[in-house]
């Protein structure tokens, strides 16, 4: 699920960088304390994104690691009343979709730390709008987004097999020969997203592309079609929802591209979006022709320092991992939560027998009573918010707005949401049973996965 394709109105920042570059940036930097050459951060990879603690003034909250951001960004704060954020005036964001700019809040003068390091005069946008919320799309809370405000104040290795960061001074990782890595150039073509040449087989033969490398988004890559260039929709393809930005929903084509090239490291069949023109008419860069996202990032240790232009790519142990998609044609969520009946854990409170006489003393008949205690418990309520057309789910009949109760014949309680996606995701052929609630109708069904590309 794409959730980085944000195109930020950053005119006054860049005016005000310019004029006060030197000393706003000695604020806002990150430091490490001067005790510390380095420090490791830990991070749960969750639909591809890098997920990772950040405490904003005293108060701790999830981010999404996200090099396809120019600026730190909170757009969730439920239950989180006790963050005060400082010096705030009015702005306006707009990114991909159709919606209007949403409002937004400027916050200067915050704290902000990541794992050692501390930003002591920070800058934060926060968005009020409940509408951008991906708390929902990724099943626990996600508060937040920070990208180049990190990224630039240090080298920064992930590591994606072990779920781990590490954080050094510019330069601090030294670039060394090896079979399976790769160096080369970082472009910031809009002065603070990093952007690569990648190698990608088209119609008119082999072409170079200018990438955002977007480790906010979760797909494979995102290509914006280019007749020019050869890039166009491959034949074998299907219509889908592609995610969710700023202003709003975003619908193109999924499919999957034979090769790309990055350095010496050839991927195949990999998971393509190709998102609908009009979309495309907010990006900052024109001369871009895609990003990279979280799927094909995955695959490497990629370190960036942003200071000496440079990236590094190690292949790790899900570098030939095949691409995969969702092949049920099913978007769920996490909507809050539901008070549900358990009978599994119901019990019997009471037993005994009751006996019935008639008017001459004698026994009428002997009945067997128990008292049930039935258990009740709050689960996770997982909607279907989008579904395929002509999809497994589709034709067999499940509606937007169904809720999951059961799954594959095990209570919804049982499952967060990432293992139901990964149920998904699974090769063609397998089936899938989910008992829904539609509108206080229990309902279930049953379809098979089916392979589309």
């Amino acid at each position: 699920m794409p959730l980085s394709f944000y195109s930020f109105v950053r005119k006054s920042c860049v005016i005000l960088c310019l004029l006060i570059a030197h000393n706003l940036f000695c604020q806002q930097n990150f430091q490490l304390p001067n005790s510390l050459s380095k420090s490791k951060i830990k991070f749960q990879l969750v639909n591809n994104l890098v997920v990772l603690p950040v405490i904003v003034n005293g108060v701790e909250l999830s981010f999404i690691l996200d090099t396809g951001v120019g600026s730190t960004i909170i757009f969730s704060l439920e239950n989180r009343d006790s963050l005060k954020l400082k010096n705030a005036t009015k702005i306006f964001l707009r990114g991909l979709g159709e919606d209007e700019p949403i409002e937004a809040v400027k916050s200067v003068h915050n704290q902000v730390k990541i794992g050692d390091a501390i930003s002591r005069n920070h800058t934060i946008y926060l968005v009020y709008d409940q509408s951008i919320n991906f708390s929902p799309r990724m099943g626990f809370p996600i508060h937040g987004i920070i990208g180049y405000d990190f990224f630039k104040d240090f080298a920064v290795e992930m590591n994606y097999a072990r779920e781990r960061i590490t954080i050094k001074p510019p330069g601090g990782f030294r670039v060394k020969k090896c079979r399976k890595c790769f160096t080369t150039s970082l472009k910031f073509l809009d002065g603070k997203r990093p952007f690569m040449d990648i190698k990608h087989f088209t119609s008119k033969g082999v072409v170079n592309l200018n990438m955002l490398i977007d480790s906010g988004s979760g797909s494979g890559l995102w290509l914006f079609e280019n007749e020019a260039l050869g890039i166009e929709v491959p034949q074998q393809s299907f219509r889908d929802f592609l995610g969710r930005g700023f202003s709003g929903d975003i619908y193109g084509s999924n499919a999957k591209i034979s090769s790309l090239k990055i350095g010496p490291f050839e991927l195949k069949n990999v998971t393509t979006s190709f998102p609908d023109s009009i979309y495309l008419t907010e990006i900052s860069v024109k001369e871009r022709q895609g990003s990279i996202g979280g799927a094909v990032l995955k695959r490497f240790n990629v370190t960036y320092d942003y200071q000496k232009g440079r990236i590094t790519f190690k292949k790790n142990k899900y570098f030939k991992k095949p691409f995969s998609y969702n092949k049920s044609g099913l978007t769920i969520q996490h909507n809050g939560r539901i008070l549900s009946k358990q009978p599994e854990f119901s019990k019997v409170a009471q037993s005994g027998f009751n006996i019935v006489k008639s008017n001459d003393g004698k026994v009428k008949s002997i009945n067997a009573i128990e008292d049930i205690l039935v258990q009740y418990a709050f689960q996770p309520k997982y909607e279907i918010v989008e579904i395929r057309q002509n999809s497994p789910g589709d034709k067999a009949g499940l509606f937007k707005g169904d809720v999951i109760i059961g799954v594959n014949g095990r209570n919804s309680i049982n499952y967060s949401l990432s293992e139901i996606n990964d149920l998904f995701y699974q090769e063609e052929g397998k089936k899938i049973k989910l008992t829904v609630d539609r509108n206080g109708v229990i309902m279930t069904f049953t379809f098979f996965l089916e392979k589309v590309l």
